[in-house]
């Protein structure tokens, strides 16, 4: 299938429109949580913001990935009328978040003071029925006889299809396997480990992530940001140590111990779930986080929360609801998707419950649902499976979700089990592929990821589309196919410059040369290695370096290696 980035829109917009005014049959105000509401404005009504000036409410990241993708700023997108949050606050409520995309709010009041929103015109409805608890139809649902099928007799052609395992332990330490059975040991190798692209990451908090030596890098080199989306709380740096385990895996830089999948990447920490206590109020909470990150510029969103079942029964999810459409977060997640984001959502771990299925906002379309296999590609029980409500395939992907490698609160590197850790693992991987392939948009990444995997022609409620091995995705570098060594650059969009990136880098010494295409020399660097498995050299552009066609070289003890024609 061939993709357009304006058809990939007019897809999504089209999902998103048809299926819209579904939503509005969730109470206009409706109770969250003990003490909050979750109230819909009736309109946008302000003069501050208009779509043809997007650069009041949309970072110019944000903007430039909607250029690059050809995706237009819609009403949708403006901001919720701030005399409308002002009016709230005049009246005494505490406003919480907003919502562009459902334009509402969630406010903390009493059940008594509740009834002034009676007398606001701008509320769309003052009454709140109550929400019947929701017939449990797990029981009534027929076994998939197809998926079992599939768990019994596919797994010789997983086995076969599952990439060699390779890379080194000697520099992934202890995340060894769960790098190399997505074979993304080879985007590292060629230079691309995440440089340029902004990841948020949804959770429950980052414990001592100020701290921990994985994130040391991140925080020295000003790549680490963070922001809190509940009220109980404003340091998320302490408490819950769930999103510090999950980052570790995506993010860490701890060479011959544990390395991340994308441990160059920028990173923004968003703390949207509240500890001990599980109200509707936190899908709230999410999509609060998700229309931030889309409005500062996020390229990817990684998350791994999930929402069935809740201390109030009668706001529990059933698995009609599982369309993508219907509950909040699951609809904000796609519309995150046609902001031109990739996210990444856990599948969930309730394969063995009795839920068994993908949670919210897992269901969402177009987005990457992750379950977990695993160390050697097998399906792993607790996680949950599809089919979506809609017969759409979940989980989407699969990563290593059992004995995963993460840095622990107090420094160790353990494994733990989940698909909260399959899908960073993988999220990070689709980061680094995204940086070599800058012009693709999301849903292209998306496709040829999915085209790599194991169980593409064949996918199930299982596995999806099963393993990604990402080495069938890269070209191949036929100029170097018989040096010892593999040189290759890419553009760093933070600086300007680019970035040269040799491995394997075992040897003390090394000199890069580079000559325009009269022979003459505009660069030369000479260096020590470390001994890893690789050396990165970051070339900031001057007054002295043009834009043009160069040749670059590079030199060890060993051997040598260039590349001839190439336009930096």
């Amino acid at each position: 299938m061939n993709f357009s980035k304006s058809a990939l829109y007019v897809h999504l917009m089209v999902f998103i429109c048809c299926f819209g005014m579904q939503t509005q049959r969730l109470n206009a105000q409706l109770q969250v949580a003990p003490d909050r509401y979750r109230i819909e404005f009736t309109d946008k009504n302000h003069n501050d913001y208009t779509v043809t000036q997007p650069q009041f409410f949309l970072s110019e990241r944000a903007l430039q990935r909607r250029t690059r993708q050809n995706i237009p700023v819609t009403y949708a997108d403006l901001p919720v009328s701030g005399r409308y949050i002002d009016s709230l606050k005049q009246m005494g409520f505490e406003v919480l978040n907003t919502s562009r995309w459902f334009n509402s709010a969630t406010i903390r009041c009493s059940p008594d003071e509740i009834e002034k929103l009676e007398t606001i015109d701008f509320i769309k409805h003052t009454s709140i029925p109550p929400k019947e608890t929701p017939t449990d139809t797990i029981d009534n649902k027929e076994i998939d006889l197809a998926s079992l099928f599939s768990f019994f007799f596919r797994k010789k052609d997983v086995e076969n299809s599952k990439p060699e395992y390779a890379a080194s332990t000697t520099f992934y330490g202890q995340s060894a396997d769960q790098t190399g059975m997505m074979n993304g040991q080879e985007l590292h190798n060629r230079g691309f480990r995440g440089r340029g692209m902004l990841i948020a990451v949804i959770d429950g908090g980052f414990h001592k992530v100020d701290e921990l030596s994985g994130f040391e890098r991140l925080r020295k080199s000003g790549r680490l940001y963070g922001k809190n989306f509940t009220p109980d709380t404003v340091n998320i740096w302490r408490g819950n140590n769930h999103g510090a385990n999950v980052l570790s895996i995506i993010a860490c830089n701890l060479p011959g111990r544990m390395m991340g999948s994308a441990p160059d990447a920028r990173y923004i920490l968003l703390r949207s779930e509240e500890t001990g206590s599980e109200y509707l109020v936190e899908e709230d909470n999410w999509i609060a986080a998700v229309e931030y990150a889309d409005s500062i510029g996020v390229d990817m969103i990684t998350s791994s929360l999930g929402y069935t079942t809740f201390d109030d029964v009668s706001q529990n999810h059933s698995y009609d609801e599982l369309d993508g459409r219907t509950v909040r977060a699951s609809y904000a997640a796609t519309m995150a998707a046609a902001r031109g984001i990739i996210v990444c959502a856990s599948a969930g771990n309730e394969g063995d419950n009795r839920w068994k299925y993908v949670s919210v906002p897992a269901d969402a379309d177009s987005i990457v649902t992750v379950g977990a296999v695993d160390r050697n590609g097998q399906y792993v029980s607790f996680s949950s499976v599809g089919y979506t409500a809609d017969r759409r395939i979940k989980p989407d992907l699969m990563a290593m979700g059992k004995e995963t490698a993460y840095q622990t609160s107090m420094g160790n590197i353990h494994t733990g089990n989940g698909t909260s850790y399959s899908t960073p693992l993988l999220a990070g991987f689709i980061a680094c592929l995204w940086q070599a392939f800058p012009d693709k948009g999301n849903m292209e990444i998306i496709d040829m990821v999915k085209r790599s995997a194991s169980h593409y022609h064949v996918p199930d409620s299982l596995y999806g589309y099963g393993i990604p091995d990402f080495a069938k995705i890269l070209p191949p570098l036929s100029e170097n196919k018989n040096a010892s060594y593999i040189l290759s650059v890419h553009s760093d969009k933070d600086t300007g410059g680019f970035t040269l990136h040799l491995s394997p880098a075992h040897h003390k010494r090394i000199k890069i040369r580079i000559h325009n295409m009269s022979g003459k020399k505009v660069f030369g660097y000479k260096d020590s290695m470390s001994g890893y498995d690789a050396y990165e050299l970051l070339i900031n552009r001057n007054t002295n370096f043009a834009h043009g066609t160069y040749t670059i070289k590079a030199r060890t003890k060993a051997g040598k290696v260039s590349i001839t024609g190439i336009s930096l």
